[in-house]
């Protein structure tokens, strides 16, 4: 789908901001292993859609009636944003190794591990968690810093992240044990966790904590859709069309409920989401939830 030119705008800011950023922690000159170091961390965070950050940041602005030209890369909701997406690039770059999904390929080019080796891809997302953490701690607010810290670590620890994925490598092997229930609670802890926390989290950001179930329902359902959708575009389209593996997800929601019934889980998640955004009052957020529905890769 075309993109509108709002969209591109707030990826090319936060495009700019990852890259201003980690060029500047990188900036200290080094020995020549870590010179070399440094080019696999810029690759890591080189392109995608940047969809979680630019939900906090659209949250952001439209419940805060600013706009764009009015946030400078020093602000909180910036440093927050580069979190997020810094933390969702480490999270591709595991799930990419070959004790895990084992792709070779990600964004139309060489999965970190394949280009580099598989001991630059581990301490590049060690790496780049710990830095996810120290920009958080860089917010000025030291109670939000903190209640935003543990936001974010609970999404990626054991009840999110890390524990998703351990279920998800245990149903790789033990697909007759795998149900419904038991997929949609594996990926809310790997994929909507940080969906969710990425809407959330702005409101701790701005204290604007009286919608925060609503908010938090959205980014849950939202979440949901996106990896049903992850598993539909697995076997309807090609790596050429998605830039990345396909045909890998033998334990998705496809391969479970079959596509007909993925599609109507989709849709009826995406019809619950446009009633949340209709509320909102914000067609930017509404576009978002289109673009999760309809997108290719």
């Amino acid at each position: 789908m075309k993109l509108p030119n709002w969209y591109t705008e707030y990826k090319d800011f936060i495009e700019k901001s990852i890259e201003r950023y980690l060029k500047g922690y990188l900036a200290l000159p080094m020995s020549a292993p870590l010179e070399m170091f440094k080019e696999v961390v810029l690759y890591g965070n080189r392109w995608g859609k940047k969809l979680r950050a630019i939900l906090a940041l659209e949250f952001y602005l439209s419940l805060t009636w600013k706009s764009l030209s009015s946030i400078k890369y020093e602000d909180d909701i910036v440093k927050l944003c580069i979190a997020l997406e810094i933390m969702h690039a480490f999270s591709l770059i595991h799930d990419d190794l070959p004790c895990m999904d084992n792709d070779e390929l990600r964004r139309w080019e060489a999965t970190v591990w394949k280009k580099y080796g598989e001991f630059q891809a581990v301490l590049v997302w060690d790496m780049m968690n710990c830095l996810s953490f120290e920009l958080i701690s860089d917010i000025k607010d030291p109670k939000a810093s903190q209640s935003i810290a543990k936001l974010i670590s609970h999404s990626v620890g054991y009840y999110g992240m890390v524990g998703g994925q351990v279920e998800d490598m245990y149903y790789e092997h033990n697909l007759s044990e795998l149900n419904i229930e038991t997929l949609q609670s594996l990926h809310a802890k790997k994929t909507w966790k940080l969906i969710e926390a990425s809407i959330t989290a702005w409101c701790i950001l701005s204290e604007e904590i009286s919608n925060l179930d609503i908010y938090g329902n959205f980014g849950r359902k939202l979440g949901l859709a996106f990896q049903v959708k992850d598993d539909i575009l697995d076997v309807e389209w090609t790596p050429e069309e998605t830039g990345k593996s396909v045909w890998g997800e033998q334990k998705g929601f496809v391969y479970l409920v079959w596509l007909a019934a993925s599609k109507k889980i989709l849709a009826d998640e995406i019809i619950d989401c446009k009633k949340i955004a209709e509320t909102l009052g914000s067609k930017k957020i509404d576009f978002l939830v289109d673009f999760v529905a309809n997108r290719k890769k």
